[in-house]
């Protein structure tokens, strides 16, 4: 039986692309400015994924700048460095899904414990949590990269998520936006929820994730209709 949510926020909970919004006010191109934000993304999750097995670990303020600058090369344009920091800043200031909240209200109504095990720094992720209206709803923030010193998929991710649950393994349930983090919270034992967004086909590696959704809010009903089976 679930008790405890374990989510991942950066998007799961949170649009991270909608950071193209502060990047067109900078380029004045709206086509530019998600193509900046698309290669910033990309380049922010390989770097996280070969920094951690490298065992190369970078603080996440600094490698998520790294990352920015290489995506205004690869795009071929020239900020200031002053403007560069501002734009990195606004990933304290990132929106939510729309299903999100009502889904989040649902998840407590039904008694569920709601933590957040993400790579940013915990403040980045309070920042962007409270910006979003997302805080109100989450008992307890864990910054994986701040605490374990790695990001996703390590194992030292998921078993610091363990540890913090405040329950039994059997009743956490993952809940991610990433077909790679539901590779890594299974292998280390878990039940997970991947929220499909993209609509993304599921790589045939034998991973069976427990729910596929297509946004929170059908996991929350999905929930409570198993929680009423039970009663």
């Amino acid at each position: 039986m679930t008790k405890t949510l374990l989510f991942d926020t950066w998007g799961t909970l949170v649009d991270n692309y909608s950071i193209a919004d502060v990047i067109e006010q900078y380029v004045q191109e709206s086509h530019l400015a998600h193509r900046i934000a698309a290669d910033w993304r990309f380049q922010q999750k390989w770097a996280m994924f070969y920094t951690t097995l490298a065992d190369n670990f970078v603080p996440h303020p600094d490698l998520t700048e790294a990352c920015l600058r290489w995506a205004l090369e690869h795009q071929g344009v020239k900020l200031s460095c002053a403007t560069i920091k501002e734009i990195n800043g606004e990933y304290h200031r990132l929106r939510a899904y729309p299903d999100v909240i009502s889904a989040l209200k649902s998840f407590k109504e039904q008694g569920l414990t709601v933590k957040i095990v993400a790579n940013p720094t915990k403040k980045m992720i309070e920042d962007h949590s409270r910006f979003a209206g997302t805080i109100d709803y989450i008992d307890e923030i864990i910054s994986s990269g701040e605490e374990a010193r790695a990001f996703k998929p390590s194992p030292r991710v998921f078993q610091l998520g363990i540890e913090r649950a405040g329950c039994a393994k059997e009743d956490i349930l993952w809940v991610t936006g990433h077909f790679w983090e539901v590779v890594g919270a299974m292998r280390q034992g878990l039940r997970c929820a991947w929220t499909n967004r993209a609509r993304q086909p599921m790589l045939q590696i034998g991973v069976q994730p427990t729910y596929i959704t297509a946004n929170l809010q059908e996991l929350a009903d999905t929930l409570a209709q198993e929680s009423r089976k039970v009663a």
